[in-house]
């Protein structure tokens, strides 16, 4: 398989957030490495927003984004991924959202549309959420996302406002 760029958003709001994104990050690089399936790995600026569809008093979220430069089988990654966040002591509660020491989703894979039980690409409600968009812009703003013939740069700017996404100032403290 050809090397092409993945997206993937990483998010935490329990714990050393910043530490725990970090974490994600280093494991993913490992294992890859390990498997001599990356040729890159850039990564976003952090934002902190508001936990999005959760209740007010739920903690402060950081989220990143990688541009990734892989071979690996997307659904291969897919279980790298759910892996490292299972080593790094993600529970799952079952349907809906909670909060979560790291969270590593598969936004984008090129031009990949594809929906099976395990993945949905490109991610649901990619051009719902600016706190994916934010970040995938600071990437690749010109980026088409596809089936939905707009540019990601475009979606940021029809983008709901709220949950405001604010860049992450190491000295900023959570709820």
């Amino acid at each position: 398989m050809l090397f092409r760029t993945v997206y993937i958003g990483v998010g935490s709001n329990l714990g050393n957030r910043e530490d725990e994104i970090q974490a994600g990050i280093h494991a993913l690089e490992i294992e890859l490495v390990e498997r001599k399936a990356i040729k890159s790995l850039t990564t976003s600026p952090i934002y902190e927003t508001e936990a999005w569809g959760m209740p007010l008093e739920t903690p402060l979220f950081l989220n990143q984004v990688i541009a990734l430069e892989t071979d690996m089988d997307v659904q291969l990654l897919l279980k790298v991924l759910l892996k490292i966040e299972n080593d790094l002591g993600r529970t799952r509660l079952g349907e809906g959202y909670s909060n979560r020491t790291i969270d590593l989703d598969i936004l984008l894979d090129r031009d990949l549309i594809l929906k099976t039980k395990e993945l949905i690409l490109p991610h649901p409600k990619i051009v719902e959420r600016r706190f994916v968009l934010q970040p995938l812009c600071d990437l690749d703003s010109e980026m088409t996302i596809p089936g939905y013939n707009c540019t990601v740069g475009e979606a940021l700017k029809i983008c709901p406002q709220k949950p405001e996404v604010r860049i992450w100032a190491h000295t900023h403290t959570s709820r």
